[in-house]
């Protein structure tokens, strides 16, 4: 638990307005709604938001301490509740935020607590679920990221869930720009650490899988250079990057080609074997090899660091579903529709397209629903087309092209699948042809394309 003393250990931390006792523990928030009698309330404000303009109803809620970002506006903001409450002020609300839950993250560890950061191209926010998933049916004191909030910002208010009877905490680190990773990390500090994959993601930015690497791979660094006791870092050995980390020590490694942690997966279920041990990972819920994978690696990692239920990890394992948007079942209009509308890059689609084909039959009455892959940077068309390519090589059939790549997909494709130019276009074509005809659908495309429109699901 944070203490006002704590205040003083955080470079952008300046003064308090008034004199005041100093706290044995301090609990923040950040959020109106959530605030509580007796909480701090951080006031994050930045260029479209300013928190400060709701102090009425912070007042309202019972709170009498603020932390907000001392400059000239803000001052004005505050004139009017300078009796109301005790002001913190930092140079940064934001820095403040990175700060404190930094050194929240340390005494959490240092006194046994166990975080696990997850990294990674695809496949990250549903294997941290899946480690959620298992670790909590155990130990009901498991916080993790909320949805994938895994930014600067999403990272620390992650943190901030950890309280006295946290045992573990998941957090999920994402990164579109290189040096993110390495910043969350410094927040962090964690001690266990798994990075998914290396795909082709944010391309624009990164430019190459080898420069995806680079930056993804810092989670790997940051645990194996930890100076907090039993740093271990699990290694993706089928990654031809990722298992170039074999070499650096106190990893594990998992995977079909695992040496620690191996991997037999098959259609609808999977066997990790460790040392002499084999585990049967069965769940009726999930769809494709990825899918098992990931659930797999959830798997390890729980029981490696909570070995003494391993029996009750297997059990949870069975009861997981994927959230809204993500490798989701649906009965739609007499259709069993695949959604998995949530973000898309080549590698994630092609892998969710295989293990959809596979589990429904490459027989099967089904067609394949793909929006645009955005943020691929200038090599974005020969993504699309080349992707499509693929498909056309593996006999892939049924396809409906939805974007503005549509037409880039279709060339790959050899112009044998049908183009929109955005959902509104081919809702009419969705709900007239695609659900007559097809028994089996899937959907997968970049959030942005809003193809979860299709089937209501908001």
């Amino acid at each position: 638990m944070l203490k006002t003393k704590d205040f003083k250990n955080c470079s952008s931390y300046i003064s308090a307005s008034k004199n005041f006792d100093e706290f044995a523990d301090v609990l923040i928030s950040t959020d109106t709604r959530l605030l509580r009698e007796g909480e701090f309330f951080l006031a994050i404000s930045g260029e479209r938001f300013n928190a400060l303009t709701f102090l009425k109803q912070v007042k309202e809620k019972g709170c009498k301490y603020i932390i907000y970002t001392k400059n000239e506006k803000n001052d004005e903001l505050i004139k009017p509740f300078l009796d109301d409450f005790v002001f913190f002020e930092t140079k940064s609300s934001i820095k403040f935020l990175q700060e404190i839950t930094s050194i929240l993250s340390l005494k959490f560890q240092k006194k046994g607590g166990k975080l696990i950061a997850i990294s990674g191209s695809n496949g990250k926010t549903t294997t941290k679920e899946m480690l959620y998933h298992l670790l909590k049916s155990v130990h009901e004191e498991t916080i993790c990221t909320q949805k994938n909030n895994n930014n600067h910002i999403g990272v620390p208010l992650t943190l901030l869930q950890i309280t006295d009877k946290t045992k573990f905490a998941i957090v999920e680190l994402g990164s579109n720009h290189p040096g993110e990773i390495e910043v969350l990390c410094d927040i962090v500090k964690p001690v266990i650490g798994y990075t998914t994959n290396i795909g082709d993601t944010h391309m624009e930015f990164f430019e190459t899988k080898e420069n995806v690497f680079k930056e993804e791979g810092f989670l790997c660094e940051s645990v194996l250079s930890s100076k907090l006791n039993s740093p271990v870092y699990f290694v993706n050995s089928d990654d031809e990057y990722l298992k170039r980390n074999l070499d650096m020590g106190l990893t594990r490694s998992v995977g079909t080609s695992g040496v620690d942690y191996n991997f037999n997966i098959e259609k609808e279920s999977a066997v990790v074997k460790n040392n002499m041990d084999e585990y049967n990972i069965n769940n009726k819920f999930i769809t494709g090899k990825h899918n098992f994978f990931n659930l797999c690696a959830a798997f390890s990692i729980a029981k490696e660091i909570d070995s003494l239920n391993t029996t009750q990890y297997l059990e949870a394992a069975k009861s997981f579903k994927p959230t809204t948007n993500r490798s989701q079942w649906l009965d739609f209009h007499g259709a069993k529709v695949f959604l998995d509308a949530y973000n898309a890059n080549p590698s994630s689609m092609l892998s969710a397209i295989d293990g959809f084909v596979e589990h429904v039959g490459s027989n099967a009455e089904y067609c394949l629903i793909l929006g645009d892959m955005y943020e691929l940077g200038k090599n974005s068309e020969t993504y699309h087309y080349n992707l499509s390519a693929s498909l056309a090589s593996k006999g892939y059939k049924n396809i409906y092209f939805v974007g503005k790549f549509a037409s880039h997909y279709n060339s790959g494709f050899g112009k044998k699948g049908k183009e929109f130019l955005d959902v509104d276009s081919f809702k009419n074509t969705f709900m007239h042809e695609v659900l007559k005809q097809h028994k089996y659908v899937f959907i997968k495309g970049s959030r942005s394309l809003q193809l979860e429109s299709l089937v209501d699901i908001n």
